[in-house]
């Protein structure tokens, strides 16, 4: 029986596009939001180190009236921020050496589908992953692990799962997945001291060719 290939899932933002959305600014208008109806039950800096949609859960919770105003808000900066994204360094020869391989490869992100798939589409990466979940499909964006979850039962049998991305989101989502985390880019500081420990981590997207899948 033929053994299955590894299944990479990327991230998104910085890491198959540089992208400009500002996430410490989402951040911050939802905390302005949050406060608007009434005083933080938490300090702001707090507030400005949780997860994004967990913020807009807070909100939920206190003035469901302006959940929709939430969403509305991260789709404004998310427009704005992808309106110039371009494709990371070596992206293209990286996807496509790995599908030569027989590698399966999958896309995750906590974007809207509908503003994912017009960069995809726009920087000609559509055609090189097969397989794309936004957060339009999962009951819960990254860090909880549904949504790496959806795209193992889409992906078809493999083995070896990781989700390389940039941020401690990703790596605590593959954490709780139990799958392999791997870094990339510059902020492996900031990602460590978040208590998220990768399986390994690369600044340049073709280290990823040069990984031992199979240890």
């Amino acid at each position: 029986m033929d053994t299955p290939p590894p299944l990479v899932i990327f991230d998104f933002d910085n890491t198959l596009v540089d992208s400009r959305i500002d996430f410490a600014a989402i951040r911050g208008a939802l905390v302005d939001l949050l406060e608007s109806s009434g005083p933080l039950a938490e300090p702001r800096g707090e507030l400005m180190r949780v997860p994004i949609a967990d913020l807009v859960a807070r909100i939920g919770d206190s003035a469901p009236h302006l959940t929709a105003q939430a969403w509305a808000t991260i789709e404004a900066f998310e427009a704005a921020g992808l309106r110039d994204a371009t494709p990371v360094p070596h992206v293209y020869g990286v996807l496509a050496g790995l599908t030569a391989r027989g590698f399966r490869l999958a896309l995750l992100t906590n974007n809207a589908r509908t503003a994912t798939e017009r960069v995809l589409a726009e920087l000609g990466l559509a055609a090189l992953i097969p397989v794309t979940v936004t957060r339009d499909e999962v009951p819960a964006l990254k860090p909880d692990p549904a949504g790496i979850r959806l795209v193992m039962e889409r992906a078809g049998p493999h083995r070896a799962a990781c989700l390389v991305g940039d941020s401690w989101v990703d790596g605590q989502a593959a954490a709780r997945a139990s799958i392999r985390f791997v870094g990339f880019g510059p902020r492996r500081a900031e990602v460590e001291a978040r208590g998220v420990m990768p399986w390994a981590w690369v600044k340049d997207l073709r280290e990823l060719l040069d990984l031992d899948w199979n240890a």
